[in-house]
């Protein structure tokens, strides 16, 4: 049977401290945080993010890319060719969005492991200001590479479904925020029906328990378990938080465990995998990746509100963005989207946006594609623009060196302006210029490395 590859998780920088929530609204205990996005990125964003961040080899073998959220970037227009654009993946991968609801999470995760694809889930979840969604939600990512068994860190055993038609949460398309029923309700009906699914597996000490809902009664079910898998301290991820409990549960995990993974939403989905013994390998390299965590930023409650669109302020007064135009974007795709330059064969010189001719040494189409949305670079010199139409003013541009002649301009993001220098090492990051007419403008900018 097919496995589990690889399996990674994106959480954005910001965080909203509900400290601030109760000084505005005076609602709930002031206690924690939640996982804000920046003004800049959105459930695409974050998409790339994830799956950029699994090893390199499990996204080349792909056959497949299934997307879900219930905070599409568009309707009417595929989000996941964006994603798939943006990872590079050859055009014959197939790439698909998966409806527009929390369950949509499992159907994604179960299509993609049937065609050893790559399931990326990422989601904005929130509610009305002072709400108990606005609260204990959170913003993030995650995604998850599935290939043969025999290179697996946990291998799928059986699968478990109970559809239950309830009106628990819901968001008509007009609406912006999610809607909730009284939860004691709800909990009544899916408590038995958890309990049920899970069986007496449950009580092994050897069967792990992750349990994913938004309904905060939920885990009263979950006495007897063995282990189980607690909500994650930043909230509640919608969509992705399928994705937290198993990458939660596998990094607590050792070889010859079993998980029992649940989604409750309109219903309960389950899935038993049996851990391999691969999983030390692949927690040592988590490890690793953790050590590099960006430290995070605090965001004011105005700000998160206003990149959310329920605060209207009065912005910087400039001539509005101009939407990009279809035809260009076609025909510079792969480096709008892949941020793939050119190499002169002859010469060497990476032409960054791509050119027809090369400026070293005069030859004409004989170039290789290189990426560089992998590599670092350099600031060479910035400029810190106080006037530019930004939501989070100022914006800053840098000129940025990647080696080989291949320099150009990016807009910097999650960076403390005063700590920006030259010769300062970037790294890039996939993210949203601006919006105008509809139309959402994605490129890529630049942010720190973390250092040690």
């Amino acid at each position: 049977m097919a496995g589990i590859i690889d399996i990674a998780t994106y959480v954005p920088q910001g965080r909203l401290k509900h400290a601030e929530i109760k000084e505005l609204i005076r609602t709930g205990n002031g206690k924690g945080e939640r996982s804000v996005m920046n003004f800049d990125e959105d459930s695409t964003t974050m998409a790339v993010e994830a799956i950029r961040y699994l090893d390199k080899s499990s996204i080349e073998n792909a056959q497949s890319l299934w997307f879900s959220t219930t905070s599409p970037a568009y309707t009417h227009k595929s989000n996941s060719a964006a994603v798939h654009a943006a990872c590079s993946l050859p055009f014959s991968i197939s790439a698909y969005d998966m409806g527009q609801s929390v369950r949509s999470a499992f159907g994604a995760f179960r299509a993609a492991s049937e065609t050893l694809g790559i399931c990326v889930c990422s989601d904005s979840w929130t509610g009305l200001p002072g709400s108990d969604e606005e609260r204990f939600g959170a913003d993030g990512s995650g995604a998850i590479s599935f290939g043969n068994d025999g290179e697996s860190i946990a291998v799928i055993r059986n699968w478990k479904s109970h559809v239950i038609e309830l009106l628990e949460r819901w968001k008509i398309p007009s609406d912006e925020v999610v809607q909730t029923w009284d939860e004691r309700f709800i909990a009544e009906i899916l408590t038995p029906a958890i309990r049920d699914i899970l069986g007496e597996k449950a009580t092994d000490p050897r069967t792990i328990v992750a349990v994913s809902s938004a309904n905060n009664r939920v885990p009263s079910a979950l006495s007897g378990c063995s282990k189980v898998i607690t909500n994650h301290e930043l909230g509640y991820f919608g969509a992705s938080d399928l994705v937290f409990k198993l990458h939660n549960a596998l990094m607590s995990s050792t070889a010859g465990d079993t998980i029992l993974l649940v989604e409750v939403a309109d219903g309960l989905e389950l899935v038993e995998l049996m851990v391999t013994e691969k999983i030390e390998l692949w927690k040592a390299k988590v490890e690793s990746k953790r050590a590099l965590a960006r430290k995070t930023q605090e965001v004011g409650y105005p700000d998160f509100l206003t990149w959310r669109g329920r605060l209207d302020r009065q912005l910087p007064r400039r001539p509005d963005p101009q939407a990009p135009a279809g035809p260009p974007s076609f025909r510079n795709v792969k480096w709008k989207f892949g941020l793939s330059a050119q190499k002169c064969n002859n010469c060497g010189i990476i032409h960054t946006p791509p050119e027809h001719r090369c400026r070293g040494c005069g030859s004409i189409g004989n170039f290789s594609e290189v990426s560089l949305a992998d590599k670092y670079g350099h600031v060479v010199t910035f400029t810190v623009d106080r006037l530019a139409f930004t939501p989070s003013p100022p914006m800053v541009i840098a000129v940025v060196d990647f080696g080989n002649g291949a320099r150009s301009s990016f807009e910097f993001t999650d960076a403390d302006v005063s700590e920006i220098a030259i010769g300062m090492q970037v790294e890039m990051t996939f993210r949203l210029i601006n919006t105008a007419s509809g139309v959402r403008n994605y490129f890529w900018k630049i942010r720190p490395v973390v250092s040690f």
